[in-house]
């Protein structure tokens, strides 16, 4: 008579039963939050690069996770914004048109004082650190990118400036939690943006006026000449031209112009030269033309007064002076 084992067969049974439970059974792991990132375009518009201030500009980083695990409370973010396509030379971005530059800069403050750069190049300024709220397993928000175009930039030509940012320069790495070292992020999960950064410089001049000084005189039995001049500052290759109207009196002949004491008179003639052949005034024929530089030039002006009879006085005229530039 053959027997079996209790023991055995509980055994067996028991191990049916937990293969059966095993079998049955579904695994889950926890999911990882994925983040995404935007930037609006930096538009500084048009740039006054013969003023002495700065031209500012804000974008906006909009960034947006999923998948958040629900324990969490933050996620940190770094930001990381290099060179862009105009490259930079030190701490000083560019923009470029054609082989033209126009410097300016990247902050994470609106005063200014933390330039905004990335870990692998701190000379830039260093990376921005993001945390975002979590709740319910999503965490978004959005933080200012502040730009400054350099004041004084006057051999900047006109036109379109731009630098654009892709890849490497406009990558964002995150992690759940507020642990991520954003001098060393790329233990973080990493994606990134594209943004461009972009300024139009416009032709402009600027001027300034030295006064003419004929002196004290008795009788003009004699010529009597002075000297004074307009001082001119125009965007490099900015085509301008430069007249003088007729002054008070509405003079026509730019030779025949009036200082006036009361009723009494003295002509007198501005020109363009020392030899006083050449007339300035505001018909096409008597202007002074020139192309800029991004320097000041300066234009002479000489005055003459013909011998003449003239009563006793304190004689004086206004000029208006224009300048017309494209």
């Amino acid at each position: 008579m053959r027997y079996v084992s209790l023991k055995l067969l509980r055994a067996a049974v028991m191990l049916a039963a937990l293969l059966s439970v095993v079998q049955g059974a579904t695994i889950t792991t926890a999911a990882a939050a994925s983040c995404s990132a935007s930037i609006d375009a930096l538009n500084f518009g048009n740039v006054d690069t013969l003023a002495g201030s700065s031209a500012d500009g804000t974008a906006q980083v909009t960034i947006s996770c999923d998948d958040v695990d629900t324990s969490e409370t933050v996620v940190t973010v770094c930001g990381n914004l290099g060179a862009g396509s105009g490259g930079a030379s030190g701490n000083v971005r560019h923009m470029l048109s054609g082989a033209d530059e126009l410097d300016y800069q990247l902050y994470g403050d609106s005063g200014h004082g933390a330039s905004w750069g990335s870990y692998n190049d701190t000379t830039l300024g260093q990376p921005k650190t993001i945390q975002l709220s979590a709740s319910d397993g999503t965490a978004s928000g959005s933080v200012t990118v502040y730009g400054a175009v350099s004041g004084g930039q006057t051999s900047a030509s006109t036109g379109s400036y731009l630098s654009s940012f892709s890849g490497s320069n406009a990558s964002f790495y995150y992690a759940e939690g507020s642990s991520l070292d954003c001098a060393a992020p790329t233990s973080g999960t990493l994606t990134q943006a594209d943004f461009t950064v972009e300024a139009r410089v416009d032709a402009n001049c600027l001027i300034e006026i030295e006064d003419i000084d004929f002196g004290t005189h008795g009788i003009i039995d004699q010529e009597v000449t002075a000297t004074g001049g307009v001082d001119v500052t125009c965007t490099p290759g900015t085509s301008y031209s430069v007249s003088m109207d007729g002054g008070l009196t509405g003079a026509t002949n730019p030779e025949q112009r009036l200082m006036q004491s009361g009723s009494d008179t003295i002509a007198y003639g501005l020109y363009s030269d020392a030899s006083h052949s050449t007339p300035w005034g505001s018909a096409s024929t008597d202007l002074v033309a020139g192309t800029g530089a991004g320097s000041v030039e300066s234009l002479p002006v000489y005055g003459r007064v013909e011998p003449q009879s003239a009563a006793p006085g304190q004689y004086s005229d206004t000029v208006v002076v224009t300048i017309t530039y494209n």
